[in-house]
């Protein structure tokens, strides 16, 4: 019914009441006495409601206690392998020495490698104790012929792989392959692929995407890769670096027996100083606090005992590094504001530590700051205080006396050439990035003081 209907059958509604009839007519018995009031009839008594039951508790559900979730191993180590290249046969003998200490209750040991066997695919491996010669671990995933493990996204996947798989309180990722400091890392020749500092970066940030958090230790068993430039672009995304100022000789890192247990001075530590991996193996067996601090320290001892192969090494917090690239910046804008000159510098960089194309960069600005002194001087200690906070760890061999443990650009030209230990590759066909597109030169004046005195 619409509102007018309703309106109408309202207004034309008989009355409630209507005329009283002409003569009443009371039934037999009726008693009507005129002038006097009747009593009012008797209501009959209100009825109370009932009263309501109070409501029924129901018991609470029980709900099934959760499965014992499994405790953490204390770490994963994934050995992220690119020996798609020469390097092929000494990447191969890393990963066997590793399968010898393997994989244990403590530590998960896990691996990605190019080609394996040579010419055949990429696969992904957990590497079991095996004291044999040659690979005998299980593959878990095989990535067929044609993954390029030199791009960005693959090594993100692996990295989120591991994690996901191996779950662990600590997580160290160790890049085996070449190195070319702040030009980049990672050659795979059957695509000729290489990544440079900006694809190593966003390895890194597509990782922590994937999984939401940090990587630990970060090793570079790579030539020149404890690079200034290289530590301040992946700073986000690790807290520890390991790496070499100097060329690594072709056997790297050694990742199986111990040579000896030394004490250190925290009679709490048990630090062996030999092969990394067994170095980590054992320190967990003996239940010692393997913090990432002091498995980056453990590296680096490791190093000791191999000086041949690995003349320098170093350890950097990478949480102290952007102070690190405030005071080099700090350093550059002095020297841009000062009236120095190339002729002035000629002699500083001549003397300077030298790591292939590039100089150590702590002894590169201390010579400058003992020749020029003031302002300069002044530059130089700070980057000196930065550095004693970032580099927890740094060994060095008699050939490199000067170094601190970080190397830098120390070239205007940025020399494509001469890369070492590539045998004869042709190094100026890879898609190297140039220094100003790294974030380092972005970030700081490094480059432009280079340009006024270089």
């Amino acid at each position: 019914m619409n509102i007018s209907s309703i309106s109408q059958a309202r207004t034309f509604a008989p009355t409630a009441r209507a005329a009283a009839p002409a003569q009443s007519s009371s039934l037999p018995g009726d008693s009507v006495v005129l002038g006097q009031q009747q009593p009012p009839a008797q209501q009959p008594p209100a009825q109370q409601p009932p009263a309501q039951e109070p409501p029924v508790q129901q018991p609470p559900v029980q709900q099934p206690p959760a499965p014992p979730q499994p405790e953490l191993k204390d770490w994963t180590v994934l050995v992220y392998s690119v020996s798609d290249n020469n390097l092929y046969r000494y990447m191969q003998m890393d990963l066997d020495e590793a399968e010898r200490v393997g994989s244990t209750n403590e530590m998960n040991l896990v691996a990605e490698t190019s080609h394996q066997p040579r010419g055949g695919n990429v696969v992904r491996m957990k590497l079991e104790t095996d004291n044999t010669t040659g690979l005998k671990s299980p593959v878990v995933q095989d990535l067929g012929p044609k993954h390029d493990m030199a791009k960005p996204q693959s090594l993100a996947d692996s990295i989120a792989w591991a994690m996901k798989e191996y779950p662990s309180k600590h997580f160290m990722l160790i890049c085996s392959d070449h190195g070319g400091g702040w030009k980049g890392a990672h050659h795979s020749e059957s695509t000729d692929s290489w990544m440079n500092a900006n694809d190593l970066e966003e390895s890194f940030r597509l990782a922590q995407e994937q999984t939401g958090r940090k990587i630990d230790v970060l090793g570079f068993d790579e030539c020149l890769m404890a690079s200034t430039e290289i530590a301040h672009q992946l700073q986000p995304y690790a807290d520890y670096m390991v790496a070499s100022e100097e060329t690594e000789g072709g056997a790297g890192w050694q990742y199986d027996q111990s040579l000896g247990g030394a004490k250190t001075s925290n009679s709490n530590s048990r630090i062996l100083s030999g092969k990394v991996l067994n170095y980590a193996a054992a320190a967990l067996r003996n239940r010692d606090p393997l913090t990432p601090e002091s498995m980056a320290k453990g590296i680096v001892q490791m190093a000791e005992g191999h000086q041949r192969d690995l003349g320098t090494m170093s350890a950097i917090n990478l949480n102290k590094m952007p102070a690190v690239s405030a005071a080099v910046d700090n350093f550059a804008g002095v020297v841009l504001d000062s009236k120095l000159t190339k002729a002035d510098f000629q002699s500083v960089a001549q003397k300077a530590q030298k790591f292939s194309d590039f100089a150590d960069m702590g002894h590169f600005v201390e010579l400058a700051g003992q020749k020029f002194g003031g302002k300069v001087a002044e530059a130089a200690d700070q980057i000196k205080a930065a550095m004693a906070e970032a580099v927890v760890a740094e060994q060095h061999s008699t050939s490199y006396p000067n170094a601190r443990g970080l190397n830098i650009e120390i070239d205007k030209q940025y020399s494509l050439t001469n890369l070492p230990n590539m045998e004869g590759q042709d190094l100026n066909r890879l898609s190297f990035d140039k220094y100003g597109n790294t974030k380092f030169a972005k970030e700081t004046r490094w480059d432009e003081m280079l340009q006024k005195v270089r």
